[in-house]
């Protein structure tokens, strides 16, 4: 269900000491007052314990010690930009803004429609962009929705992600505009169709030197052994790359194949931006068949 190792050390500031007997930590149920759902199956392995709404990790690190992580808080928040009549009542273009908590089962979908002003401003759900004000999405139905922590990760998908797709609402308003105007010119804008591109390889470029830095060859090598089977038919898509990564891991343990810590290098894929996942896909994604040929 979820990386329990990677939780335990990405929140070990918030353990805390436990003090039993036995010191076993399988053996914690009746103390903990809560269900044994994942034993430790090694010295250094955690155990972990469920109650209503929570999980509670168990390990030894210089003692036994306890890790409590609230179900409310392990939620995902997914952005999409769809730009395809999907028989919603929605204008074209639109955000969506995706919330999936698979520890309390509950999911939920923001819809913010997409429009640009006379001076290329982009409005989405009535808020600019340039305002850095998110508009309000009040995901009623999610037991967690006023969770501090939560409205924190929505602002800063709302401040940092979102931006990051306004070269593809360009392209699209730009394009639009271009098939509007075609009976009425042979050609479009062509100079600012070229102008979106450049500023998306330029993007691409600074985010590839970036990552150079960040992963080693044989990280590269494995994220590009997962990408030769993975498409990305829609920009949106290209989100959670770490997900294909950890599937291959655990379903052909390529990790050990690689010789390298699969776990550092899903934290540092976890942490990518939009930009960076697009750049990482671009940069170790195969060419088309008939590319390569050429």
């Amino acid at each position: 269900m979820y990386d329990w190792d990677a939780l335990w050390h990405e929140h070990e500031g918030y353990r805390t000491g436990f003090d039993v007997q036995h010191n076993d930590a399988n053996q914690l149920a009746d103390e903990l007052a809560a269900k044994l759902m994942k034993p430790a199956q090694h010295p250094t392995d955690v155990a972990v314990y469920e109650t209503a709404d929570k999980f509670i990790l168990a390990g030894h690190d210089d003692g036994l010690q306890l890790l409590e992580v609230f179900k409310h808080g392990l939620f995902d928040i997914t952005l999409r930009l769809v730009t395809e009549d999907e028989g919603l009542e929605l204008a074209l273009p639109y955000v969506e803004v995706h919330v999936d908590n698979l520890a309390t089962e509950e999911q939920s979908v923001w819809r913010g429609e997409v429009s640009r002003d006379e001076e290329a401003g982009i409005w989405v759900g009535g808020r600019t962009l340039d305002e850095q004000i998110m508009p309000a999405m009040p995901f009623d139905e999610l037991s967690f929705t006023d969770n501090a922590r939560f409205r924190d990760e929505l602002r800063r998908v709302w401040q940092e992600d979102l931006p990051q797709l306004r070269p593809l609402i360009d392209a699209w308003f730009d394009h639009s505009s271009l098939a509007g105007e075609a009976e009425a010119h042979h050609y479009g804008d062509e100079a600012r169709v070229q102008q979106i591109c450049d500023r998306y390889a330029e993007i691409v470029r600074r985010e590839q030197a970036v990552l150079s830095r960040q992963f080693s060859d044989a990280e590269l090598q494995l994220i590009a052994h997962v990408l030769q089977n993975v498409r990305f038919e829609e920009a949106a898509s290209c989100r959670g790359v770490w997900l294909a990564v950890e599937s291959c891991m655990i379903d052909q343990e390529l990790d050990q194949h690689f010789k390298l810590d699969g776990e550092a290098l899903l934290g540092k894929m976890k942490a990518l931006s939009y930009a960076q996942e697009v750049a990482l896909i671009e940069a170790l994604s195969p060419l088309p068949a008939q590319a390569s040929a050429e």
